[in-house]
């Protein structure tokens, strides 16, 4: 070994211990820095999100978790189940790098406003103001003019996927405000370890002191993810959400699968939205409910039911013909609920149901089931409703008895006269829309019984092209004008896994009535549910062969357990006419005043455009859980379909004047819009659905 190598080796030496020296300073210093950050970060949580902070002050970490510091002085981390670190050497370069990047070639979340489907016969307000909205929207975009490019310094939403440790957020923050922000991260120890990296307590305030919102959902996962996401949303509302910036911050694959998730299931935050003509139908219709007298949804449990008693849940779906001769053998020891039209399939197969379920408000619905079957088959069933049902419907019944809907004018107001009447409130069965079933399997859950088997409950067509039951009132093909049968909804190309593989064809109803369904079987857990057949598979059902079933065991006399859950259930209120000063009147104009006073303030950019989008928004959600919460559902649903898209022109074009110019258009539609459900309301509030009638 010569001289110069021996020198080299003790220089080499020299500077490993000179970067240990370093490295060991560095530590020093970020450790008390970073235990300082915790107390603050904690102490921050505790006043904005007390949650949060119970979360982590009982944090439990794995017996190998290290913040490792960088050569910059920066925490980083390796998350578990990886072995490489979350950052390289300098995590601030690299985030700032990053951020110009995303803000130079952003991701947008975006509707097309241009295709709201209308009938040119249907004078509804809703449908005319939709109408001249997209056709408004088409004209707008048919100018070509440029879309934004990079993200301005103002936007309404973004949307982050991995947090990571945080150290994006603070430059992100201080190029752009949002008014809402979303935090997504999957790894609740990634979470803990930020609170050491990041100065949280300075974001959080900032966002506060502009008046912004932030969301945190941690430990998301694609099981609670979107069902969180959409609880979120019907608090604050859908425009929090409608025109997104999306920024992945972390490559973890927890992190793509939720943005995957997010790309497939966005739609269902774009419709659904509820309206003002279906909101006031809705009202009337649960005025003369209960001035009828029917029994409204009161209690939650009878000691007259044996709750392992089965339940079958009859659909119209071609998996209903599989199981024809297990239903005709085993109904005896069963409670039968048909959905919606099925009545007349089961009445042609020769099966008589216990209960008849029915949801929709129009007067044509009301008119259809009064042809599809005798009437003495209805003057031998039992009907279960929600309030927003054609009230005419329930004098056809043996009995009738009516749920209330959540997130419905006329079930609040309800909900103020059971108060008021019988001293108890209003329970809501949950995920009960959009579709019959989605009532009858909540009604169901919601009354206890622990065995439910559905029948025809597809969610879609089959690929073998068969997309209703054999014996239903549906053509069975939908091209031969010869073929006698009505015309049902047609697919478009959306698909759903099927129960044995395969996949069935469906649309956005269906997927939402699907969505529903699984929310609601998740909400009630240990219960089983039978899903028969090869319709589209339901997360937390058992999939399930007709030939497969087992024959039920003889249960006791269900005709006494009918009985009993009606009694015990549903309770009439005994008003013989509500007092017209519950329904509001003088606050609804007062509402509508308001807003268009509102509206009618002049604006000279984007931003003040949006902030007076915001400040209408938020007058009408402060009615929300207040005495006037019915008035708040007459009117949210209006404006969710007119200011989703006004945001999102806002934020579209690059060339401010002409989004000024086009927001005003819209904008001048609003004011039109609200003007007249102002003058109808007050006249109105009485008029049951007229829509099918001649």
């Amino acid at each position: 070994m010569n001289e110069k190598s021996i020198e080299q080796q003790i220089q080499s030496l020299d500077d490993k211990l000179s970067e240990s020296l370093e490295h060991q300073k560095r530590e020093a210093i970020f450790a008390e820095q970073a235990n300082e950050r915790f107390a603050k970060n904690m102490a921050c949580f505790e006043k904005y999100y007390p949650d949060i902070a119970k979360t982590f002050s009982e944090f439990s970490v794995r017996d190998d978790f290290c913040i490792h510091v960088t050569k910059s002085g920066h925490g980083n981390f390796v998350p578990k189940g990886y072995s490489a670190p979350l950052y390289s050497d300098d995590p601030i370069a690299q985030s700032e790098a990053q951020v110009e990047l995303n803000i130079n070639t952003p991701v947008y979340c975006a509707t097309d406003y241009t295709s709201y489907e209308t009938s040119k016969d249907d004078e509804r307000i809703h449908v005319r103001y939709m109408r001249s909205l997209s056709e408004s929207m088409e004209q707008i975009q048919k100018e070509n003019e440029p879309q934004l490019g990079a993200l301005p310094a103002h936007f309404p939403t973004g949307i982050m996927f991995g947090i990571g440790l945080g150290y994006h957020l603070e430059i992100l923050f201080n190029r752009v405000n949002f008014e809402y922000i979303f935090l997504v991260e999957p790894d609740l120890e990634v979470f803990f370890a930020s609170l050491f990296c990041t100065d949280w307590y300075k974001l959080i305030e900032q966002v506060d002191e502009r008046g912004g919102n932030m969301f945190f959902q941690l430990g998301a996962d694609t099981g609670t993810f979107i069902k969180d996401l959409e609880v979120l949303v019907e608090r604050i509302g859908a425009f929090s959400l409608v025109r997104s910036f999306c920024y992945q911050h972390t490559p973890q694959s927890e992190v793509v699968q939720l943005i995957q998730q997010w790309s497939r299931e966005y739609f269902k935050f774009q419709f659904g939205h509820g309206f003002f003509n279906d909101a006031i139908t809705g009202l009337s219709h649960s005025i003369h409910l209960v001035e009828k007298n029917a029994p409204i949804l009161t209690g939650n449990q009878s000691a007259g039911i044996d709750l392992s008693t089965p339940v079958f849940i009859l659909g119209n779906g071609p998996s209903l013909d599989e199981a024809e001769a297990f239903i005709k053998a085993n109904k005896h020891n069963a409670i039968l609920l048909a959905a919606g039209t099925s009545i007349a399939t089961l009445y042609n197969k020769g099966i008589e149901v216990d209960f008849h379920i029915l949801v929709e408000r129009p007067y044509s619905n009301y008119k259809i089931f009064g042809d599809i079957v005798p009437q003495e088959v209805y003057k031998k069933t039992n009907l279960i409703g929600l309030n927003t049902l054609y009230p005419d419907n329930i004098d056809r019944y043996k009995w009738a008895g009516i749920a209330g809907k959540g997130s419905e004018a006329g079930t609040f107001l309800l909900e103020i006269l059971g108060h008021t009447e019988l001293n108890k409130g209003i329970p809501l069965i949950p995920y009960c829309n959009p579709v019959v079933a989605n009532a009858a399997l909540s009604f169901a859950l919601y009354a206890g019984f622990k065995n439910i088997y559905l029948f025809g409950i597809d969610n879609g067509n089959l690929l073998t092209g068969e997309h209703h039951s054999k014996d239903s009132i549906y053509k069975m093909d939908q091209d031969d004008e010869d073929e006698e049968g009505m015309f049902c909804l047609k697919m478009d190309g959306k698909y759903l896994p099927a129960n044995f593989g395969g996949q069935v064809e469906t649309n956005d109803l269906f997927m939402m009535a699907h969505s529903q369904l699984e929310n609601v079987i998740d909400y009630y857990p240990k219960r089983t549910i039978y899903n028969v057949g090869n319709g589209a598979k339901l997360t937390g059902a058992y999939e399930i062969p007709a030939e497969e079933l087992l024959p039920i065991p003889t249960k006791a006399d269900k005709f006494a357990q009918i009985e009993s859950l009606k009694a015990d259930f549903f309770t009439p209120f005994n008003v013989e006419q509500i007092n017209d000063e519950l329904v509001g009147v003088k606050g609804f104009n007062e509402i509508c005043d308001h807003i268009l006073s509102l509206a009618k303030e002049p604006v000279k950019t984007r931003v003040e455009a949006s902030e007076l989008l915001m400040r209408q928004a938020r007058y009408v959600y402060s009615f929300k859980n207040s005495a006037l919460n019915h008035l708040f559902h007459m009117i949210k649903g209006a404006l969710l379909y007119y200011h989703c898209p006004m945001l999102t022109l806002l934020y579209t074009y690059k060339n401010e004047e002409f989004t000024l110019q086009s927001y005003q258009k819209i904008n001048t539609l609003w004011q039109g819009y609200v003007s007249e459900m102002k003058d109808f309301y007050k006249d109105n509030y009485r008029e049951k659905c007229d829509l099918g009638r001649d």
